[in-house]
């Protein structure tokens, strides 16, 4: 596969996108619809156990070769994009008229074992963890969790050359101390705290970095390398230690890709390309320490960055930054996506860069007000007029009904239940919710770590959130 067929299944992607699939949220049912579509003649499919909650976990295989490669994805429940990217390898292997000689070659050469989600109980919460709150994979030693058994099981009964754990990574991380956001970062684990290479980890080490360059022909300076300290407790620095090769893929971020499509993309791409490189050993040509060339992640990145803005404090100006991160959020009442914010750092963040980034130069920052005149209902919401409002410095509305089921508002303003006290400030890990002033008057408000422009007709605020 040279790199004109590779091109030509990037730009022809769409053609196996499995379209059914959202990146951002896939749940056990989803797996299991697509499950019971595939075509039984090329996959196998097994129940290989249940999750504490008693959801299926299930391996879909494909190929006849000797080189057997496991590959498991959302171990992480909140973490799906590769599992979405898997469902379109699967499409791609057993529906692509345009490349069926390239995924003979694949097929008639490695065995692949896909788990599409380790962690369903995790996944159906939009949580990290299992229903017990235990991290999978910090659980290969002492195997606490059926979740856990059910990998190191499965491996022992396959005992694959390769392995290749899916996860996401935040939107915090750059390529490198460069400006750009980290798209998909790679890993080799160690297998000790001295961090040696031996054979094993090196063929992984030669694997990633042929990965790499085949991607930087598609997204130049976006690629990185994640932090190699060891952890005896991961699977996959445990794998290592036990002969199974072991490559962590970690989907990034781009900006503008908020459900993580062109992550997803990229991911499809960078697991053919690994397939293609074990199948031909094309990786063994590579120079190890090419891996070690691939930037390092650094966490560099803000969500929105305020610049050079000045913070009067006891009758004194500070000029300074501030750097604001949105965390987002699913909530399981509404089946909806929402966003909290925080205050991260503030002082000199000139070794930072934002997602969205503004030099305020002059301007003065101070924080929004609380509107008392209290509500009863959401819904008489829809006769405030916002703007108004933002024109007045108003961030925040009190609201006397104290029962509630929401945790967010789909309008660009904070409520605050009148039995919390809360006084809004500037501070680390408090609220994003500010004004930015010149002599005259507010120029931008920040709601929820959202800036907007006063009397720009631009709703920039995803939503508002709860105070109780």
């Amino acid at each position: 596969m040279d790199i004109s067929e590779l091109k030509s299944i990037f730009d022809s992607y769409l053609l196996y996108k499995d379209e059914s699939l959202k990146t951002d949220r896939i749940i056990h049912q989803d797996i299991l619809k697509k499950i019971n579509r595939l075509n039984k003649a090329f996959f196998t499919i097994e129940l290989l156990g249940k999750s504490i909650n008693g959801k299926e976990i299930f391996t879909i295989s494909c190929g006849t070769g000797n080189i057997e490669i496991l590959i498991w994805s959302q171990m992480h429940g909140d973490e799906p994009t590769a599992t979405a990217a898997i469902f379109d390898i699967l499409s791609f292997f057993s529906k692509c008229e345009n490349h069926k000689e390239l995924i003979s070659f694949l097929l008639s050469n490695l065995k692949l074992h896909f788990i599409p989600m380790l962690n369903p109980d995790g996944a159906e919460i939009h949580k990290r963890e299992n229903i017990l709150s235990i991290d999978i994979n910090r659980d290969a030693q002492k195997k606490l969790t059926p979740e856990g058994c059910i990998l190191a099981e499965y491996v022992e009964r396959i005992r694959p050359e390769f392995a290749f754990n899916l996860h996401d990574q935040n939107s915090y991380y750059t390529a490198g101390r460069s400006r750009n956001p980290s798209a998909i970062s790679f890993l080799v684990p160690p297998f000790d705290y001295e961090k040696s290479v031996n054979q094993v980890r090196k063929k992984g080490m030669q694997i990633i970095s042929l990965i790499e360059k085949q991607l930087i022909n598609f997204l130049p300076g976006q690629t990185s390398r994640y932090k190699d300290d060891f952890e005896p407790r991961a699977f996959g620095d445990s794998f290592v230690k036990n002969n199974i090769t072991s490559i962590l893929i970690e989907s990034g971020f781009l900006k503008g890709d908020i459900e993580k499509n062109e992550i997803r993309k990229l991911n499809f791409i960078a697991l053919l390309s690994g397939f293609y490189s074990i199948a031909t050993k094309q990786y063994t040509l590579e120079e190890p320490n090419d891996y070690f060339k691939i930037p390092e992640n650094e966490e560099l990145l803000f969500d929105l960055l305020l610049k050079n803005v000045t913070l009067p404090h006891n009758g004194k100006l500070y000029k300074v930054d501030i750097g604001i991160n949105r965390e987002k959020n699913f909530s399981i009442n509404h089946q909806k996506f929402y966003y909290t914010s925080k205050i991260i750092e503030i002082g000199d963040l000139s070794i930072y860069n934002g997602i969205e980034e503004y030099d305020l130069n002059g301007l003065y920052v101070e924080p929004a007000k609380i509107y008392t005149s209290k509500i009863s209902s959401l819904k008489e919401i829809d006769s405030i007029d916002l703007s108004k409002l933002h024109k007045d410095g108003y961030a925040f509305v009190l609201m006397e009904n104290n029962s509630y089921d929401f945790e967010f508002i789909n309008y660009p303003i904070n409520l605050i239940t009148t039995n919390r006290k809360y006084l809004p400030t500037i501070a680390i890990e408090s609220n994003a919710n500010l004004l930015i002033k010149n002599e005259t008057g507010i120029e931008f408000i920040v709601i929820n770590g959202f800036l907007k422009q006063l009397g720009v007709d631009i709703n920039s605020i995803l939503n508002g959130v709860l105070i109780s």
